[in-house]
């Protein structure tokens, strides 16, 4: 039986602000002014990164994870795939899970279709492709027209997927992507296609389309235990509703952490960093401050659905994950765990219990962590975390999920 996958996520933040950062500046996206980029301090940031992942890959992780974003300290992305095609180059095991490419922001789906392909042609079927719609802040810097960027998100996933599926060249009539030919070179190596993630917020609307195309579900939360528990069971009948049934690989979800020796050392070794993310890298998305731009320009691409169901479950007084005031607190979202490998194993693992996901995306580089810190970090967990995760969900799964044995490897 397959156990739990545990991916390396990298952000890449820029970790070199000022300390007065969050006085002087609204939000960390879209207004955050680039002449605070430090060119000298910079040089290798990428490379560092990169290495991360590589060393990610060479602990065992089951795969890495990029993501796209745009004018932003929070992740120094603007192309993933750019990221990727490096990592092909330099790892050998891992997936490599892009999450995702934003599709209302490419002015032709297929440009993604082919980079998606070449990705997997270098990596020799290592792909996770994901599509994104995007966030508030980036809908206004690209200026997506909100009502239109769902519909139009949609039909270039169902285009991609087709490109990478059917035989061409054959004609798409599409309403926002109208295409007289479209004939995939290179195709790619795993078929029908890569495996599709998307990302969703609890939208009803994502549920269903994720649910009746066999897609994965990445549950873009940062905060965890009750509410990832009842996103399991809500996803569970939504696919039954489609003919589909629940299991682990449908589904994925975010934690960052950071273990040390002792719960001691790795709060001590964490402080720095966990609190840099949180109040520069969070100002604008998950804090109250810097909200103004959250949902982006005009008319939400939500339904009146989704917005009356966001509201029910949403109180205004409540804390953000970036609002919180000390470790307690921050303890209480279940987001970030920091500890020794035995308080980290057993956080996670109450997780597991609660909500059985089969993919668990680790942040282990927060805001400005110093990069020996994450390495043994990185280190701990592979060797004193992973082991005892993997082999108790296998466990789990099997008697929770038999006909798993049935499915496709993860």
């Amino acid at each position: 039986m397959y156990p739990v996958q545990l991916y390396c996520w990298h952000f890449m933040p820029y970790p070199y602000l000022p300390d007065d950062f969050d006085a002087n500046h609204e939000s960390g996206w879209a207004t955050a002014p680039n002449t605070l980029w430090d060119r000298e301090r910079s040089s290798g940031l990428y490379q560092e990164y990169i290495d991360q992942l590589v060393y990610a890959d060479e602990l065992g992780f089951d795969g890495v994870t990029l993501n796209e974003h745009h004018q932003t300290i929070y992740g120094l992305m603007p192309s993933p795939n750019i990221i990727a095609a490096a990592l092909t180059q330099r790892t050998e095991r891992a997936k490599i899970c892009v999450l995702g490419n934003l599709l209302p922001m490419h002015a032709n789906p297929m440009r993604v279709a082919e980079e998606y392909a070449m990705i997997d042609n270098m990596s020799d079927g290592r792909l996770v492709a994901g599509f994104a719609i995007g966030s508030g802040p980036e809908a206004f810097t690209y200026n997506i027209p909100q009502p239109q960027a769902r519909a139009r998100f949609w039909e270039a996933a169902d285009l991609i997927v087709r490109a990478w599926r059917d035989e061409g060249p054959f004609e798409h009539e599409g309403k926002y992507f109208p295409l007289r030919y479209v004939s995939m070179w290179p195709r790619p190596v795993q078929q029908p296609g890569p495996r599709v993630w998307i990302p969703g917020g609890l939208s009803t609307e994502t549920f269903h389309e994720v649910a009746k195309r066999g897609f994965t579900y990445f549950f873009s939360s940062r905060s965890h235990g009750k509410v990832t528990q009842q996103t399991v069971e809500r996803f569970s009948g939504i696919l039954k509703e489609h003919g589909a049934s629940y299991h682990p690989f449908r589904m994925g979800i975010l934690v960052s952490l950071h273990v040390a020796e002792t719960d001691e050392q790795a709060r001590e070794e964490a402080e720095e960093g966990v609190w840099y993310f949180l109040r520069n890298c969070l100002k604008g998305h998950l804090r109250k401050a810097g909200r103004q731009l959250t949902f982006g320009p005009g008319v939400p691409s939500q339904s009146v659905a989704s917005w009356e169901a966001y509201l029910q479950r949403s109180d205004p007084n409540d804390k953000m994950l970036g609002d919180a005031e000390d470790w307690e607190e921050l303890d209480r979202f279940g987001s970030i765990i920091v500890g020794s490998p035995e308080t980290v194993r057993d956080r996670l693992w109450s997780i597991l219990q609660q909500a059985p996901v089969g993919y668990i995306l680790l942040q282990f580089h927060m805001g400005n962590a110093r990069p020996g810190h994450v390495r043994n970090s990185m280190r701990l967990f592979a060797q004193k975390v992973a082991p005892s995760l993997r082999h108790h969900s296998a466990e789990l799964f099997a008697r929770q999920f038999p006909a798993l044995a049935e499915e496709p490897a993860p």
